[in-house]
């Protein structure tokens, strides 16, 4: 299993006329996924992305409605930092056009207050606003923000609470999604749809049917109550183990130690393997590992016995209407199976 931090896995009603919203999942946080880019330009560095000077590590997106966020790092060096949507594909960059945050922090500065929301087409920058910090963001601090686009409608989220937001119609493509910087550090790279609620009552009954399953045999709250429970019983251990090698005098265990404890508490990813870790810290990591994983698991096996079931119902349901001939509606029903399918997938 490639991610074991916890995804935000359930499928949420919206509204009664528009959105459903499909999973967060983790992107850009293994060497696998960084395959497809420069090394120079991306790559992972204590559990953070590093991104520099180029034209953005940007992943394609099933749906042209969504959100993305990630967790900001400010480190020494830093400039420059910007998540990015709906960025046309197949174009070259000087010719593209896209939604972004970027924080305006120039090479060297090491406090801003706030972050503009701009679009950008073929290179031109329209300035929508400037949105501020509720504080200021300082050197060694990091910050969550997030991007979503639904239709027209764009709002900008700081720390999980809405800052700004804005109808524009310059863009309404899907596309590339991603983070983009001259030099910036991120983790926690998360994105997710909202699939358009469909006009067919059945695949509304269905889609019904499947988010109120999801709700009764796999709810999130208690799958984020037993990983924070794991987690405060982590951290303790943690500053168990920390006391010890202090008094022992054992500065390399201290060390990774207290690293240890800031990348769970700044929520970053955790390494593919601990190979490199530190003795002391190795077997908390591997008890962490293994009970995070067996939580993971749980709740996946629970969702993907629904999520079969679901495309099992879309299957049929095509088929009956193509049987009636009625070949434009089941074409429809296809399409909505292929962008739950590609969710699936999804790493």
């Amino acid at each position: 299993m490639k991610h074991l931090l916890p995804l935000a896995l359930a499928l949420i009603t919206l509204s009664a006329h528009a959105q459903q919203a499909s999973e967060w999942k983790t992107i850009l946080a293994t060497e696998e996924e960084l395959k497809g880019f420069p090394p120079e330009q991306a790559h992972l560095v204590d559990g953070l992305l590093h991104v520099r000077a180029g034209h953005g590590i940007l992943v394609p997106q099933p749906y042209p409605d969504g959100a993305i966020r990630a967790l900001f790092h400010f480190r020494e060096k830093t400039s420059w930092p910007q998540l990015r949507i709906r960025r046309t594909a197949d174009v070259r960059a000087q010719d593209s056009e896209y939604y972004e945050i970027i924080l305006n922090i120039k090479m060297g500065e090491t406090s801003i207050d706030n972050l503009f929301l701009n679009f950008t087409s073929k290179g031109k920058i329209k300035r929508l606003a400037v949105v501020p910090l509720p504080k200021p963001f300082v050197l060694g601090d990091f910050i969550d923000l997030e991007l979503s686009a639904v239709g027209e409608h764009l709002k900008v989220l700081i720390n999980g609470k809405v800052a700004f937001e804005i109808d524009d119609k310059s863009i309404s493509t899907g596309g590339l999604w991603g983070v983009a910087a001259d030099q910036a550090w991120f983790s926690k790279i998360q994105v997710r749809g909202f699939v358009p609620r469909s006009s067919d009552p059945r695949i509304a009954q269905l889609e019904d049917a499947y988010a109120a399953a999801i709700e009764r045999d796999a709810p999130l709250s208690p799958h984020i109550e037993a990983v924070k429970a794991l987690n405060d019983k982590y951290v303790a251990a943690l500053d168990r183990a920390l006391d010890a090698a202090t008094q022992a005098g054992n500065l390399d265990a201290a060390l990774a130690l207290r690293t240890e404890k800031k990348r769970l508490q700044d929520e970053a990813p955790l390494p593919d393997d601990d190979k490199a870790a530190n003795e002391t810290l190795k077997p908390l990591l591997a008890t962490y590992r293994s009970t995070l994983s067996q939580l993971t698991t749980q709740r996946e096996q629970r969702l993907q016995t629904l999520r079969e079931k679901f495309l099992q119902a879309l299957d049929a349901y095509q088929a009956e209407l193509t049987r009636a001939k009625n070949l434009d509606a089941a074409l429809e029903v296809r399409k909505r199976r292929d962008l739950e399918a590609a969710t699936v997938k999804a790493p």
